[in-house]
């Protein structure tokens, strides 16, 4: 097969050649049947089969079209159950199936992006380096203030978008009301081209008016000069064939001024009736006119209203956002001021931590002399020296179920962990307190011999937990067992245990089994190993009966992250089914790693 594999076969000599390709010589990837009953990869037999020349493309798609994918249950079964190992990790004893899962989620090799990519960290590299770099990635340390910066830039962002906005509104408004206002000013001009051309049809009409009236009274004239010389001539009463002829001719001249009058008449009726109608005509139109004129008055008063409106709406944006960027500046300021004080807090805090070492180191000097000083010890009966006197040196020194107490802890340190220098040290079963504890916690200072204590089924308590812890965390070079079980400790001694996982390199087991430690304990233990631990191989929290489902997602996380471990114990808590199943489903995938729930 030509394509590139990110993983290699386990022995692949002895991998039954039945499930091989013929072509590869590699196991089946997406096996086919071709129609002459032939199987081999889809990949391989496809680029087998690619044409070098049109003329066999259309066979091609055909033979392709005919591929068909292999179903048989147990020959799939068997190509996923085959052993690989990863060549990014080098992880071995995985099946294939669970390739797909291991690479972009399980492979520590895999190439991730650091946490704080959110906040602009342009870390990229392999899993197992994330942890290193994010203890010193400055963005997961500045995360406070730069999650604080970037909400700002955020708001300042979005208000600057909703001044565009307001800005692209108020723009439109500007130029809707301009054209408004060309339209208007364009009406008005129209407006007054019509009541020039009114006036100028009624001087018009006039004029004719005065025609008219002239006309009609010509007529009238000429007709009473006619009746005149009518009445003349009946006076005179003097033939005359030319005097008939002119009176036949003024006969005439009165009948065309009848027809005259008649067609005057008509014309007069005709010019009422239209200057009625271009009266109305005119009355109409000025009343639309009229309406018009009111409708785009009170159009433009509305868009200038509105206007007025984004004006002001758009000068308290302003005011607005001036008063958010002097904020902005302001919490800018307090950032650089932060940034600094933050700066000068680091370099303190460098300095504490050279002091303490210091101290430290002198703490360790007087210890290692107080361990050595003879010191009066209290009377006693002789019952504990006579329990110790048989033990040898260098060896195992059990006490467990002797009734000892917080006095006969002297005695112990001095004989046992100084004198005899034990290795292993059991003190289950008796009735040692906090104080005892406390004392057993001061003998081991300077300790080089002690490897394993246990003390169980005391009443050590939070105290006694917290005296431990605090030697455990400043000076302590071989514990690596420490067993608590039945101590009544709470998740404040959990608390205490927590801090010294962070700073110990020589603990791999803690046995804190059948106390009272709960969810917020079981947080900060996890914390602390997932973060700081790298030695602890063993934890024991079982019969915890406040531990729930709440800290799940706690474990699981501790169980990704720590390479350490081996084994938790977590059985005859409070978890749930589903919490239980989540659990194992995550341990699953861990090599060599023992869950107990």
């Amino acid at each position: 097969m030509t394509t590139e594999l990110t993983f290699e076969y386990i022995d692949e000599d002895s991998i039954d050649r039945l499930l091989k390709c013929r072509i590869c010589s590699k196991p089946f990837i997406d096996p086919v049947i071709t129609r002459d009953g032939g199987r081999f990869c889809r990949i391989c037999i496809i680029q087998k089969a690619s044409p070098n020349d049109s003329k066999r493309l259309i066979r091609q798609s055909s033979f392709i079209e005919d591929l068909v994918p292999i179903k048989e249950k147990i020959l799939l079964d068997m190509l996923d159950d085959l052993q690989v190992k990863c060549t990014k990790c080098q992880q071995i004893n995985n099946r294939r199936v669970h390739l797909e899962e291991h690479i972009p989620n399980k492979c520590l090799k895999r190439i991730v992006l650091c946490d704080a990519s959110d906040l602009k960290c342009p870390w990229t590299g392999p899993y197992e380096e994330r942890y290193n770099h994010m203890k010193q990635c400055i963005f997961q340390l500045l995360r406070p203030i730069l999650t604080e910066v970037f909400q700002y830039r955020r708001a300042y962002d979005e208000q600057q978008h909703e001044i565009e906005q307001l800005k692209t509104q108020v723009k439109l408004y500007e130029d809707r009301t301009e054209k408004l206002q060309k339209g208007y000013t364009i009406f008005l001009e129209l407006l007054s081209q019509q009541t020039r051309r009114c006036a100028a049809l009624e001087k018009d009409i006039q004029e004719i008016r005065e025609q008219s009236n002239a006309q009609y009274i010509q007529p009238i004239e000429l007709k009473n000069e006619i009746e005149q010389l009518k009445q003349s001539y009946h006076q005179i009463n003097i033939p005359s064939d030319g005097f008939q002829t002119e009176f036949h001719r003024l006969n005439q001249l009165e009948q065309s001024i009848d027809d005259l009058s008649k067609k005057y008449q008509q014309l007069n009726e005709k010019y009422q009736k239209q200057e009625h109608q271009n009266q109305n005509a005119n009355q109409q139109l000025d009343e639309q006119c009229q309406n018009e004129i009111s409708q785009l008055k009170e159009q433009v008063n509305q868009q200038m209203i509105q206007f007025n409106t984004f004006q002001d709406e758009s000068q308290q944006l302003k005011e607005q956002f001036n008063q958010q960027m002097i904020q902005f500046n302001k919490r800018q300021t307090e950032i650089n001021q932060l940034q600094k004080e933050s700066q000068s807090r680091k370099k303190e805090i460098m300095y504490v931590e050279q002091k303490c070492n210091e101290h430290g180191i002198q703490i360790h000097l007087l210890a290692r002399k107080r361990c050595v000083i003879q010191t009066i010890l209290p009377h006693h009966d002789g019952r504990v020296e006579a329990l110790i006197t048989p033990f040898v040196s260098d060896s195992e020194i059990n006490l467990d179920r002797q009734l000892l107490n917080d006095q006969d802890m002297e005695i112990i340190c001095k004989n046992v962990i100084i004198d005899k220098r034990c290795s292993k040290l059991r003190l289950e079963n008796n009735d040692i307190s906090a104080k005892g504890a406390t004392i057993l916690a001061n003998g081991l200072y300077g300790n080089t011999t002690l490897v394993d204590l246990q003390l169980s089924n005391n009443r050590i308590s939070d105290m006694g937990a917290h005296a431990l812890a605090q030697v455990l965390s400043i000076n302590n070079f071989t514990l690596e067992l420490l067993e608590l079980h039945w101590n009544g400790i709470t998740d404040v001694g959990a608390e205490y245990l927590a801090e010294m996982l962070k700073t110990n390199k020589t603990i791999t087991l803690l046995g804190l089994g059948f106390n009272r430690i709960g969810n917020r304990g079981v947080r900060l233990l996890t914390s602390a190993i997932t973060c700081y631990n790298e030695t602890l191989q063993w934890l024991d929290l079982s019969s915890n009966k406040l531990i729930t489902d709440a800290c799940v997602n706690d474990l699981i996380e501790m169980f990704k992250q720590n390479r350490s471990l081996h084994a938790v114990w977590l059985n005859d808590c409070s978890l749930s089914q589903d919490g239980v199943e989540k659990l194992k489903q995550i341990v699953n995938s861990k090599a060599n790693f023992t869950l107990e729930v």
